[in-house]
């Protein structure tokens, strides 16, 4: 009776918690843009996207080899005391980028402020493992609500007092800071004893079993990021802004498309250990087509309906990128189907070619970006986002049908 109550507790809090957490970006972004302005807020923009791949560096072994550990090569320590280490590692990279660029005091201090922001996040997934490994999923969902809602509260209310985003920034590390030392750590201290000190042995090992995923994890996010990092060469803070309040749409449909895959990843694995390949191929190819058939809702709602309310939102004129819009939800559109086939290459146990294929694309995006971008300027970061995002779903299909004639036997 009280693993059924902790279940249903698990999926609400965690439900609850992950939205919160998922939409905390866009609303800050929208608080920054109203209250100090769109060139703040291309500044926040940008280093809110940074500190998520940061954020990718620090999660590194990530939390699904934990909780499906039975540690007995690694011991529940040394995921946290290997997290720490990343953490410290995604902070330095951060510090150094900072330098390396001669990024001015005030964004140099909010860039830093949100890496080490989305670091101590990082840690805080650490200790939710080992929550999570004992069916008490729910701490954590709620951990993740009570610092959302504090933390927008708190940003908000220090922003519109002080117009200081820098101050606001800091908050939020202040907050995330409290919640691991007195609930999360606290409540993961119950259940597992650390001795705070790297097992060279053992943390070779997590990091070599989970190396391949977390690399191409972490291409994937910077390809999908590398406009952004164009505009920060090229342009200037105002259209880094116009740029993310464009691009925040296509989270919608990449949420979208999460929410259609997540259900059927077990039927995926059933398929695949069955050599069922044509009921394999249906349940892929229903979830892409999902994908691509909202978008007859909601490009015409885009184009009518979503420039008028973002502009409303963000108090920014936006008319003149009506089908820009378009075209970012377009490439949402491809950026979804691709995970869709990345997991089916997973199940299909495609990781390292995967790989491969994504240092490939990183390279391509790459000089697209710089292309497109010198020769249009914002136009082209919109017009780059789209063509990467296409040109990797066309590069995943391509992998996709080879693997599958790999790995199914002939029916």
């Amino acid at each position: 009776m009280q693993k059924q109550d902790n279940l249903k507790k698990n999926y609400i809090w965690n439900t609850l918690g992950t939205t919160f957490l998922s939409f905390n970006s866009l609303l800050f972004m929208i608080i920054v843009t109203r209250i100090n302005g769109i060139e703040d807020g291309g500044i926040f923009s940008f280093s809110y996207a940074s500190a998520c791949i940061v954020n990718a560096i620090a999660l590194f072994c990530g939390r699904t080899y934990q909780v499906t550990d039975d540690n007995k090569e690694v011991s529940e320590a040394t995921y946290i005391n290997t997290r720490i280490l990343t953490c410290v590692i995604g902070t330095v990279l951060s510090l150094g980028f900072v330098l390396i660029n001669h990024y001015n005091p005030g964004k140099a201090s909010i860039f830093l402020a949100l890496c080490v922001l989305k670091c101590i996040e990082a840690l805080s997934d650490a200790f939710y493992g080992v929550l999570q490994k004992r069916e008490l999923l729910y701490i954590a969902g709620k951990s993740m609500t009570y610092k959302s809602l504090l933390g927008l509260i708190g940003f908000g209310i220090i922003d519109f007092y002080t117009r200081n985003l820098y101050m606001s920034c800091m908050f939020l590390v202040v907050l995330n800071i409290v919640f691991l030392i007195t609930y999360e750590g606290r409540h993961a201290h119950k259940y597992v004893k650390f001795q705070y000190g790297l097992k060279k042995r053992e943390s070779l090992t997590l990091i070599k079993r989970s190396w391949y995923t977390f690399a191409f994890t972490l291409i994937i996010t910077l390809i999908i990021n590398i406009p952004r990092y164009i505009i920060d060469r090229l342009l200037d803070s105002e259209a880094q802004a116009i740029y993310g309040i464009l691009s925040m749409p296509a989270t919608f449909i990449m949420l979208f498309g999460q929410f259609v895959l997540q259900p059927s990843l077990t039927s995926l694995v059933e398929h695949r250990e069955k050599g069922l390949k044509i009921e394999f191929q249906r349940t892929v190819r229903r979830i892409v087509l999902s994908i691509f058939g909202v978008l007859i809702i909601v490009l015409p709602a885009a184009y009518y309906i979503g420039v008028p309310l973002l502009g409303m939102i963000y108090g920014v004129d936006l008319f003149a990128y009506r089908w820009l819009l378009l075209g970012v939800i377009v490439g949402g559109a491809f950026y979804a189907s691709s995970t869709v086939l990345l997991n089916a290459l997973i199940t299909m146990h495609s990781t390292k070619i995967q790989l491969i294929l994504q240092l490939c694309m990183f390279a391509v995006s790459l000089v697209i970006s710089i292309s497109v971008i010198q020769w249009k300027g914002l136009v082209g970061s919109i017009v780059s986002y789209m063509l990467i995002l296409i040109l990797q779903f066309i590069s995943y299909f391509i992998l996709y049908e080879i693997e599958l004639r790999k790995s199914f036997k002939k029916e």
